[in-house]
């Protein structure tokens, strides 16, 4: 006899002695009674679980496109490979195929590549030659319809005819503390504006306006010490998989408790320009001009003017790998470290855009606004391979103290 059943037979044993006491019926009537009704409840109670979890298995139409995207994909994938997962499959709708210069340099997209290293799915996403109004929405013989679409970091507007498709909802994740920082380069303000706080919000998707669905959770993060775009948006999408996957399971209660955005608290943070990444050096400090490096550097470098001796030729040059120097370079009558045969080593007067080479470290250093000091590390001219500071200021003719960026 198993252990399960003894411990059955006991129980039903002393709910049958008890009920003898004042009734009429035998014992072994009752416990024979309570077994058989003790096997029907067991029974019936089986099949109705499996049934409502067979009922709760949704299907996932996961929407994205950059590098934010994949680490929401890689939580989803692994709940849905969880026993008992509430998830039961993943479709993928995803850049097309990046066709470069040769076929030979065609490649899928990160997104895509983690996809199809799962057998998921994959449809591809609007074409941006033809918009959206010439994308097909995915169809599969297998799938009526699916109960969530998933968006992160997308970049299309997915309409209401699109969001009533889904048997549940469409939601969306964004890097803010929504109603902050709505747009497409909430990371990047938040670096430029030194904020002390991030986050990432889980939204229905509105199908007006982007970035303004009822919030169905949030997650405050402090921001860590000097953040690059890459540090921080690897930090969010990390927390952003976390809340994903608590909506997807949670979602009857979290769509309960869902709060509006209040509108009184609404920030922009519109895309960055390459226009905008110019260096203003009579007007920008050093910090500015770093933060902004690491805030958007990944997509448009720091640009300058240098003006090439003799020719007259004004020539644009990028910076890179920048970085702020200590405030003691620039006490006055400080030449500790710096080339000063051409010129003055820097002080907090010195003209804005003044470059000084800093022979010690190998790096030039730039006056600035408040005569603050700007590290570089390495230059680029148009069409031209990247150079390091040293070669720069020995194969350009630089005179440290005398020659400037405008």
């Amino acid at each position: 006899m198993s252990r399960p059943f003894v411990h059955t037979w006991r129980h039903c044993v002393r709910i049958a002695v008890a009920s003898t006491k004042g009734a009429g019926s035998h014992p072994c009537t009752l416990v024979h009674s309570a077994l058989t009704g003790s096997r029907r409840f067991t029974r019936s109670f089986s099949l109705s679980t499996l049934h409502h979890q067979e009922h709760d298995k949704v299907k996932i139409l996961f929407f994205g496109s950059d590098s934010f995207s994949v680490p929401h994909l890689e939580a989803l994938i692994k709940e849905k490979n969880k026993p008992g997962s509430v998830i039961e499959r993943i479709d993928v709708v995803s850049p097309k195929e990046r066709v470069k210069k040769s076929k030979r340099d065609a490649e899928d997209s990160p997104l895509t590549l983690l996809a199809k290293a799962h057998n998921l799915n994959t449809y591809p996403s609007p074409d941006r030659k033809t918009g959206f109004e010439a994308w097909t929405y995915p169809e599969d013989k297998d799938v009526d319809a699916w109960d969530f679409g998933v968006v992160v970091s997308f970049g299309w507007f997915l309409p209401d005819d699109v969001i009533k498709r889904f048997k549940k909802a469409g939601i969306n994740v964004h890097p803010s503390l929504l109603p902050k920082y709505r747009g497409s380069a909430p990371l990047q303000r938040a670096i430029l504006n030194q904020e002390k706080t991030t986050g990432v919000t889980v939204q229905l998707l509105d199908p007006n306006e982007f970035d303004a669905g009822k919030i169905l959770a949030q997650a405050e993060v402090a921001m860590p010490d000097n953040p690059t775009y890459r540090t921080l948006e690897a930090l969010l999408a990390n927390k952003g998989g976390e809340l994903i996957v608590d909506v997807i399971n949670n979602y009857d209660d979290r769509r309960r408790e869902a709060k509006n955005q209040d509108p009184t608290k609404v920030t922009k943070a519109n895309k960055i320009s390459r226009e905008a990444c110019k260096a203003q050096w009579t007007t920008w400090d050093a910090s500015r001009i770093e933060r902004l490096h690491r805030a958007n550097g990944f997509r448009y470098p720091i640009t300058a003017i240098w003006n090439v001796q003799d020719s007259g030729k004004a020539l644009p040059i990028s910076l890179y790998d920048l970085f702020l120097v200590d405030d003691n370079s620039t006490t006055a009558g400080s030449t500790q470290g710096y080339a000063t045969e051409d010129g003055e080593a820097p002080v907090k007067s010195s003209t804005p855009g003044t470059i000084f080479y800093h022979r010690s470290s190998e790096t030039l250093h730039v006056s600035c606004s408040d005569g603050s000091l700007l590290g570089v590390k390495a230059l680029q001219f148009e069409g031209k391979r990247r150079v390091l500071a040293k070669d720069f200021y020995n194969g350009y003719h630089v005179k440290s103290g005398v020659s400037r960026f405008d």
